[in-house]
């Protein structure tokens, strides 16, 4: 699939991707998890590749990354919005909401780490992670996403302690 796209520019990728999870996420704001699963799939598989489009093709480049990394934040609140959305008046909202937090503090705190100059990419739940747990979620259906949300609010936020502590460690010591 890299092959057959890497005649589109790394960026377009990028933003069409954003745009595939937004379109996504106005089926799961109105309760369709699983058509809005499904697009989520596809915006997810095209937000992967982006990436390894711009390496095969020598357009990596600082602006890419950044943006890249950007707009997966604004790929998140999509999602976890429609799924709070979809949830308003039960626990699901909560619980998306919870996620979100979890997922933006672990994000946070790798990225202001690494402008501290220590490295943090460990974690129980990292975006992939996030991602592939929000798609079985969604896939599984309004009755059962609610499990899938739990364990999504539980680890991201446990996922931000991790990175928290471990960077307060690294700092503390200097870096190392």
């Amino acid at each position: 699939m890299t092959k057959m796209l890497s005649f589109i520019p790394p960026n377009i990728l990028t933003l069409s991707g954003l745009a595939i999870v937004a379109l996504s996420s106005v089926f799961i704001g109105f309760g369709k998890f699983r058509i809005g699963g499904l697009i989520l799939i596809l915006g997810t598989l095209i937000d992967a590749i982006d990436g390894e489009v711009a390496r095969r093709t020598q357009g990596c480049s600082k602006v890419g990354a950044f943006l890249d990394s950007t707009l997966d934040r604004y790929g998140d609140f999509f999602i976890f919005s429609a799924i709070a959305i979809a949830g308003r008046g039960t626990i699901l909202t909560f619980l998306s909401l919870a996620s979100m937090m979890g997922a933006y503090i672990t994000s946070y705190t790798r990225a202001k780490a690494d402008s501290l100059g220590v490295e943090i990419k460990n974690g129980l739940f990292t975006r992939v992670e996030r991602i592939i747990i929000v798609i079985i979620g969604l896939l599984s259906g309004p009755h059962f996403i609610v499990y899938f949300m739990v364990i999504l609010a539980i680890g991201t936020n446990i996922t931000a302690i991790q990175r928290i502590a471990i960077a307060y460690k690294k700092l503390k010591n200097g870096g190392d």
